[in-house]
C-alpha cells in the first residue's frame, strides 16, 4: 500500500471512530440508566440520599419506576437491617449476663438497659414487617390512602422504638465500649429507617 492510500485509511478510520464516539454519545440511555435515575430521584428527598442510593441501586432493575416496589424494597432492607442491629444487641446483652452470673440479685444497668433496647428492636422488625404487610394491600386499589398512612404509622413506631433504645444509654452509665456498639449500629438502622419513611410519605397515589 502506497504511503499515500495508507494515509487515507488511517483518516478514514479516524473519522469513522469519531462518528461511533458521537453516536455513541448521542444515544438515548438504557433502561438500566433511566431505571438507577429513577431511584436517584427518589432517594435526593430522603435524610441521607447517598445512603439511600447505595442501598437500592442494585435492585433498580427490580423496582423499574414503580413507587411501591421502591418502598417494598426499602422495606425489605430495612427488616434485614434491623435484625443485623438485633443481633449485635442480643450478643451483647449475654455478654453482660454472663459478667452478672453467680451474682445472686445483682444485675448490672448495662444488662437492664440492653434487655430494654433488645425489646425494642424485636418490636421495630414487628412493625416494619407489619408495613410490608400493609404495602401489599396497596395493589387492591381499594382506599389506598388509609393503607399508605398504615405504613407510615407502622414505619414511625419502629423509628421511635430505635430512639428509646438509644435514649436508655444516655440516662443510665454505662461501659463506653457497649454504649459506643450500640449507638453505632441503632443509628445507622435509624438512617435506614428514616430514609424509608421519606419514600413511604412521598408516595402518590
Amino acid at each position: 500500500m502506497s504511503q499515500f492510500l495508507y494515509s487515507l485509511t488511517t483518516i478514514f478510520i479516524l473519522i469513522a471512530s469519531t462518528n461511533i464516539d458521537k453516536t455513541s454519545a448521542a444515544s438515548p440511555p438504557s433502561y438500566s440508566q433511566n431505571h438507577k435515575t429513577f431511584v436517584k430521584t427518589a432517594c435526593n428527598s430522603t435524610t441521607s440520599p447517598d445512603k439511600c442510593y447505595k442501598s437500592l441501586s442494585s435492585y433498580s432493575t427490580t423496582i423499574k419506576s414503580d413507587p411501591i416496589k421502591l418502598c417494598t424494597t426499602a422495606l425489605n432492607l430495612n427488616v434485614k437491617s434491623a435484625k443485623e442491629a438485633t443481633s449485635v444487641v442480643s450478643k451483647l446483652l449475654k455478654k453482660s449476663q454472663r459478667s452478672t452470673a453467680g451474682r445472686k440479685n445483682k444485675m448490672l444497668p448495662e444488662t437492664l438497659i440492653l434487655k430494654d433496647c433488645l425489646e425494642e428492636m424485636k418490636d421495630t422488625i414487628i412493625e416494619l414487617k407489619q408495613a410490608i404487610t400493609e404495602m401489599k394491600t396497596l395493589k387492591d386499589g381499594a382506599s389506598v390512602a388509609e393503607h399508605i398512612t398504615n405504613v407510615r404509622t407502622w414505619v414511625s413506631s419502629a423509628l421511635t422504638d430505635e430512639g428509646t433504645c438509644t435514649d436508655g444509654f444516655e440516662e443510665v452509665k454505662v461501659n463506653k465500649e457497649t454504649t459506643k456498639k450500640v449507638k453505632k449500629v441503632v443509628e445507622e438502622l435509624a438512617m435506614t429507617t428514616s430514609n424509608t419513611l421519606a419514600l413511604i410519605t412521598n408516595l402518590r397515589y
